[in-house]
């Protein structure tokens, strides 16, 4: 396991050696080990570190990320406010949620009884033994807003695995390109892979802002034009 002194961990970390310390009297931070008179840190306080500036950029104080950690990892816990910003829980888990009969009837609001049973063959909704396993709680909130405008939920499940698809090629592309300009001499940075993860909030928040806005603009641009097409259609049939 790398090991680092704690000028170096500031360094890959990017946070001041001087905080560091401070986080250490907090109890933010494990305590480091010992080479001889040398203190020794490890992946695992890095890691550490980058959680603590990512729950920072979310807006939590110290005194809430401390509590964070102190509380074990509880995936889908609805009832724990923790478990919104434990980064902890995995990004899959990150999504989910598992919520009881009385929560399901909250969330899916007044819509129609049958609903339930579209989303649980759509692969939306799990039964689990009392409780109910939201696979991606926006993914779901995505398939009700849908069905609210007419789109039935196995059309949002087609939908869901379309739009999966492409974003996961998308991403394989963006990687691609960067790495190839990486090879010629077009990227400045230390290596793909070393930057993408010591950076990772700040790109995944990125990632979220631009993909989000080009997403919702784009399918604005489709609509619209689909329109267009349409009513010239409708035009040219009557002549007028």
């Amino acid at each position: 396991m790398p090991r680092y002194t704690r000028a170096e961990l500031a360094d890959v970390s990017g946070v001041a050696a001087r905080t560091i310390r401070y986080y250490h009297s907090l109890g933010l931070l494990p305590k480091p080990g010992r080479a001889g008179k040398e203190v020794v840190y490890t992946d695992d306080h890095l890691d550490r570190l980058r959680d603590i500036v990512a729950m920072q950029a979310r807006g939590l104080r110290l005194e809430a990320i401390r509590e964070v950690f102190d509380a074990d990892p509880q995936p889908g816990a609805t009832g724990d406010w923790r478990s919104l910003f434990d980064p902890r829980v995995g990004p899959a888990e990150a999504h989910a949620a598992v919520v009881d009969d009385t929560e399901l009837v909250t969330l899916l609001v007044d819509r129609d009884a049958d609903v339930r049973a579209e989303l649980v063959a759509a692969g939306y909704l799990e039964r689990r033994g009392e409780h109910w396993l939201v696979h991606d709680r926006t993914m779901l909130e995505a398939a009700l807003v849908l069905y609210d405008v007419g789109i039935d939920i196995a059309l949002s499940g087609v939908l869901r695995t379309l739009i999966q698809d492409r974003i996961a090629g998308l991403a394989d592309d963006v990687v691609r390109t960067v790495r190839e300009a990486a090879g010629a001499g077009g990227y400045g940075g230390e290596s793909v892979g070393v930057d993408l993860d010591r950076f990772r909030d700040r790109l995944l928040a990125m990632a979220w802002g631009v993909a989000g806005a080009t997403f919702a603009a784009e399918i604005q641009r489709a609509a619209g034009e689909d329109d267009t097409a349409e009513r010239r259609d409708l035009s040219g049939a009557t002549g007028g």
